[in-house]
């Protein structure tokens, strides 16, 4: 009886706990392997554990008054969503392939979903905090599963892939730069960018073409090669992968 009843209390928290720790990873992984750090993320990950820890802080008698407040409020249920789906629209027209849009899309489909289906249909739902935090996170974790699909965006292997079907040989990811740094590699004679070149950086790569050193930087926006060209006739490029 004390095992179950433990499970009973603290089952929830703990596979919140672990749903928390498989996000982080993905966010590791989709952040650094995929994108080597051309999709950030912010404090938008945060604010679910910030916001589990101040309700530990506040005691029994408090955590059982922020409880009711979240469970019953009308606020709670019908203005949060709201905010956190405006904080998503605006996000993902000003920096769409960040990762804090899905958080907050998350955030508030999964306060509506628990308020409006989850808390009355699953059997001994209703009572407590952490059931809002386990539907957010399930939420969070397929849309981390989806973002390469959602976006578009090539990760560093599928911009390395397009290299190879144009014939370039010994190709090796450098690092990254942002738009306002191609102006070092064109001087006066910087490419034209799309909308959506513009809302991210660039893959810098090195490769040999027809047993030339090259320098090459393609866009994971859109896929498009900007610069190819040999290193030993642009040293602001050389420089960059050399560094």
């Amino acid at each position: 009886m004390k095992e179950r009843g433990f499970w009973n209390r603290y089952g929830l928290m703990l596979l919140g706990i672990l749903l928390y720790g498989i996000d982080l990873t993905l966010i590791i992984f989709v952040t650094q392997r995929l994108y080597k750090n051309i999709v950030e993320v912010s404090f938008v990950t945060a604010l679910l554990p910030i916001n589990f820890v101040f309700w530990l802080m506040r005691g029994k008698e408090g955590r059982e008054k922020k409880r009711e407040d979240e469970l019953n409020s009308r606020l709670s249920r019908w203005l949060v969503p709201p905010l956190f789906f405006a904080m998503a629209l605006y996000i993902g027209v000003e920096m769409p392939y960040m990762l804090e849009s899905g958080y907050s899309l998350a955030m508030g489909a999964g306060i509506l979903l628990y308020h409006a289906c989850l808390r009355k249909r699953i059997p001994g739902w209703g009572q407590r905090i952490s059931e809002i935090y386990v539907c957010i996170l399930v939420l969070e974790f397929f849309l981390l599963l989806s973002f390469p699909w959602i976006t578009g965006l090539r990760t560093v292997n599928q911009a390395e892939a397009i290299l190879t079907r144009q014939g370039d040989e010994e190709i090796h990811y450098t690092i990254n730069i942002s738009p306002s740094e191609l102006k070092w590699i064109f001087k006066d004679d910087v490419p034209e960018l799309t909308r959506s070149e513009k809302k991210t950086g660039f893959y810098v790569f090195s490769a040999v073409d027809q047993g030339e050193a090259i320098g090459v930087v393609v866009s994971p926006a859109s896929g498009r090669i900007i610069v190819h060209t040999s290193v030993s006739e642009n040293a602001a490029l050389n420089s960059i992968i050399s560094h």
